[in-house]
C-alpha cells in the first residue's frame, strides 16, 4: 500500500505523539519536529508508510539518545496483555469453534498499538472482539489451506500482541500437528514492534521457530529481508500477517498466499479494504507470484 497525503500528515503527527508519550521537553520536541519536517520532501508516494517510518524513527531515536524509543512502554504493554491470557485461554477452551476463537484472540491482541491514530481501550476491545464478526471473513479459506500446509509463517506486529500470537500458534499446532510454524519478528527496534528478544522472553520458541526478519521497517518489507528470512519466506506454504504495518507492506508485494489479521485503525487502510475504521479483518490478499 503506497503513501497518501493522509499518511504524510499521520507520520509527522506520530513524531509529536512520541514526544508527548515520553514526556519530552518542549525544546527537544521542537528539534524532533524540525528534523522530521525537513525530511518530508524526501518522502515519496512510491513508498509504503512503513518505509517512510523507517526513515523517521531513527531520527527521533538519535535526538532522544536511545536505540529503542518505546522500550519501557513495550514492557508495560506486555505485562498488561499478560493479565488477559487466562481469559483468552478460557474463551478458546469453551468455544464451539476453537479455530475461529483463536483467530479472534490474535485480532484482540492487535488493539495494542502505540502508533495507531485512534487509541482503543484494551479491556473493552478484548471482550468485544469475540462478539464481533469479521467484516471480511476468509477464515474458511484459511482453514482449508492449513489442511495441506507444511510450513506456515506468522508475522508478528506489536509487543504485547505477541502473547496473543503465541496462543494462536499453540492452538493451530493442536489442530494441525504436522505444520512447522515460524514466528517472524523485526530486525531492530522500531516503534513498539516485537523483536527477537521480546519474542524469546515470551516463550514463542515453545510453539514456533523465532525468525529475525532483518527488516528495519514497521512492516515486513520484502526488499529488506535477510537471506535467512528470504529462505523461510520462499518455503512458506502460507503466511498469516498480523497488523496494519504488515498489511501496508505486503498487500501489493506478497509472493506467498497471505492472510491478514488486523483491526482497522486508520482511514487509509479502511479505504484500501473497502471497510470502516474499527472493523476487524481476516482477509486473504492477492498473491503476486
Amino acid at each position: 500500500m503506497k503513501m497518501t497525503p493522509e499518511c504524510v500528515a499521520c507520520i509527522f503527527s506520530q513524531a509529536l505523539r512520541v514526544c508527548e508519550t515520553l514526556g519530552v521537553d518542549r525544546n527537544t520536541t521542537k528539534k524532533v519536529l524540525d528534523r522530521v519536517g525537513c525530511d518530508v520532501p524526501a518522502w515519496s508516494f512510491d513508498q509504503t508508510p512503513p518505509q517512510v517510518a523507517a526513515r523517521v524513527y531513527p531520527m527521533i531515536a538519535e535526538i532522544l539518545r536511545t536505540d529503542d524509543i518505546y522500550r519501557d512502554f513495550k514492557r508495560e504493554a506486555t505485562e498488561h496483555a499478560r493479565a488477559f491470557i487466562p481469559f483468552i485461554e478460557a474463551t478458546i477452551e469453551k468455544s464451539v469453534d476453537r479455530f475461529h476463537a483463536a483467530l479472534k484472540a490474535a485480532v484482540a491482541g492487535n488493539v495494542i498499538d502505540l502508533a495507531a491514530t485512534e487509541q482503543f481501550d484494551l479491556e473493552e476491545e478484548v471482550a468485544k472482539v469475540f462478539e464481533t464478526p469479521f467484516a471480511i471473513d476468509d477464515s474458511a479459506r484459511l482453514r482449508q489451506m492449513l489442511e495441506s500446509a507444511r510450513n506456515v509463517l506468522v508475522i508478528g506486529d506489536n509487543a504485547g500482541e505477541h502473547l496473543f500470537d503465541k496462543l494462536l500458534i499453540r492452538e493451530l499446532k493442536r489442530l494441525y500437528p504436522d505444520i512447522r510454524f515460524g514466528y517472524v519478528v523485526r530486525g531492530v527496534p522500531i516503534i513498539n514492534d516485537v523483536t527477537f528478544q521480546e519474542a524469546k522472553e515470551a516463550g514463542l520458541d515453545e510453539v514456533a521457530v523465532i525468525i529475525d526478519s532483518g527488516v528495519d521497517t514497521p512492516g515486513l518489507d520484502l526488499s529488506r529481508m535477510s537471506e535467512t528470512m528470504r529462505r523461510h519466506y520462499n518455503e512458506a506454504d502460507l503466511v498469516i500477517s498480523k497488523g496494519m504495518g504488515n498489511y501496508e507492506s505486503l498487500n501489493d508485494t506478497s509472493t506467498r498466499p497471505t492472510f491478514y489479521l488486523l483491526k482497522i485503525k486508520c482511514s487509509v487502510v479502511a479505504a484500501s479494504l473497502g471497510k470502516s475504521v474499527g472493523e476487524i479483518i481476516c482477509y486473504k490478499g492477492e498473491c503476486n507470484d
